[in-house]
């Protein structure tokens, strides 16, 4: 699952969001009343799901959350409003160099606003909707349950809240497993641990202290400096057809395609092809050499393949034709090995 952007290296905001049978609205009223434990232990592996993605989106929530991955730890501040018809976020880096996010989510699109302060610069990307923590991916419960087995843990306390812990097993060897610590009256994703095949844990994410379902001030939403006279720069995608530039990306055993885009990386224009299992992603960009070299960066194709792992996350790259091939996602390294590998070159049409 994709974690929250509590560093730079995170931008994409990813993962899992938080089930409410009921919701809590901008003004803290409550929309029908929030599940009670009993009502919580007779939910169905569907009815889990579905309500960890309603209650990431729909109830307000702030507090402070801690990323883990290897030798990274990094912290940030979140804070939630649902206004009863879009969502509204504020992310604040508390380590490393001062960063703040400003989201707005509705059913139909997805803007990210990247504040950095010492450029006095504001990167905006637009982009469809993707799941990041405390959120589960817009796959449908079913889809998620095709891959992964729901299995119900112990009731264990996260940040002061009672929650029901819930396994993901994965059911072959080409995704990782999860664990998900859930508040069990708001539905809200406090916890999530990724596990490798010999069920380590390679990632973590978790609210150390959270507050729920509060009536939370817009000013809390405002950014930390004035903007005023800073730049804006726009980090868009266009739709792209890998098929119509001759390049067969074959979905990856259990992953269904989500989308096909061009876009701007390192200077240098790349095609990308993103894959989804309903928990984890995977993308593949290909890169023509020729507009690697006149990047400026001096960047050339490889001669070998390379692989590079941190954390949960693999990157494989190959070289085919006069194209550089990598395959980046949140699991293990033989699955981007063998997504690298089933990409082929056809010949432009």
């Amino acid at each position: 699952m994709q974690a929250v952007a509590v560093g730079e290296n995170k931008q994409s905001w990813h993962r899992a969001r938080a089930f409410a049978t009921s919701l809590v609205v901008a003004t803290g009223a409550l929309i029908g009343s929030p599940a009670t434990a009993q009502e919580s232990r007779t939910r169905t592996d569907v009815q889990w799901i579905q309500a960890v993605r309603q209650a990431a989106q729909r109830v307000n929530y702030h507090g402070t959350v801690v990323y883990q991955a290897g030798g990274e730890m990094r912290s940030s501040r979140i804070t939630h409003l649902f206004d009863g018809t879009d969502s509204h976020e504020r992310i604040q880096t508390l380590d490393g160099k001062a960063r703040e996010y400003i989201r707005r989510r509705s059913s139909a699109s997805d803007q990210v606003q990247c504040l950095i302060p010492e450029t006095r610069r504001i990167v905006i990307e637009h982009r469809n909707v993707d799941e990041s923590f405390p959120g589960l991916s817009s796959a449908s419960p079913e889809q998620i349950l095709e891959r992964y087995t729901l299995k119900l843990g112990d009731i264990e306390r996260v940040a002061g809240v009672e929650c029901q812990l819930l396994m993901l097993e994965p059911k072959d060897n080409a995704r990782y497993g999860y664990r998900l610590w859930v508040d069990r009256v708001s539905g809200l994703l406090l916890r999530a641990q990724t596990l490798n095949e010999r069920r380590e844990v390679i990632e973590q994410i978790a609210f150390t202290d959270v507050r729920i379902g509060e009536r939370i001030d817009r000013a809390k939403l405002r950014p930390s400096w004035s903007t005023e006279g800073w730049s804006v720069e726009r980090n868009d995608y266009r739709k792209a057809d890998l098929s119509q530039h001759g390049w067969l990306v074959p979905a990856p055993a259990g992953f269904r395609k989500t989308r096909e885009v061009a876009r701007r990386i390192g200077g240098s224009d790349a095609m990308q092809a993103v894959f989804s299992d309903g928990l984890a992603t995977v993308s593949v960009f290909i890169q023509p050499n020729s507009l690697l070299s006149a990047s400026g960066t001096g960047s050339q194709i490889p001669s070998g393949d390379a692989l590079q792992i941190h954390g949960p996350t693999s990157a494989f790259s190959r070289r085919v034709g006069d194209s550089l091939v990598t395959v980046v996602g949140e699991v293990p390294p033989s699955t981007v090995r063998a997504v690298a590998g089933s990409v082929e070159f056809r010949g432009a049409r």
